[in-house]
């Protein structure tokens, strides 16, 4: 390790050292402020809703998105496989966020893949076996942001999940 140079700007001490032939900064990287937090929820299916109503509800992305409480608006991205959309959600009363989110049908269930402002990504796994409704989301995002994002995700999806027990039921949501 070789020291090539320290300077300051605007307050901030930089310093530049070489390692093997590799030059890099003693700076944290943006990538260090990001991190990828794992949210499970597991709902077990009511004796009176069936796996393949779950199934079928799982495999129309509109319903899902209309089941979920904090949706404002939604539209189709034409042109994107597999099918995307751009979602509004209502955070906090007065807050909106527009997102894409892309649903990809499984024979157990389904996959999303969601792209917020901000960076922050959510991969979402939804599974039904053994009488159980799984969702598995990996959300990676700002440290900084993602209690509030794992916050808003862990109350409006166990709202999602029993609007769509209900729908599945036959209830409606």
């Amino acid at each position: 390790m070789q020291l090539l140079s320290i300077s300051t700007a605007a307050g901030i001490l930089y310093v530049l050292i070489q390692t093997s032939n590799t030059q890099s900064s003693a700076l944290p990287s943006r990538q260090s402020f990001t991190e990828t937090i794992p949210i499970a929820i597991t709902t077990p299916l009511p004796a009176n809703v069936s796996s393949t109503s779950v199934l079928s509800i799982l495999h129309s992305p509109v319903q899902m998105i209309t089941l979920n409480p904090l949706i404002e608006t939604y539209s189709v991205v034409p042109g994107v496989t597999p099918i995307t959309y751009s979602i509004t959600d209502k955070l906090l009363l007065i807050f909106s966020t527009t997102y894409s989110a892309s649903f990809t049908n499984r024979v157990d269930g389904m996959d999303t893949v969601s792209s917020a402002a901000g960076g922050v990504t959510l991969d979402g796994h939804w599974t039904v076996a053994d009488g159980v409704l799984t969702e598995e989301v990996d959300v990676t995002g700002n440290i900084l942001v993602l209690p509030f994002v794992e916050g808003e995700i862990q109350s409006s999806h166990e709202q999602l999940h029993a609007a769509l027990m209900a729908e599945a039921a036959g209830g409606g949501s």
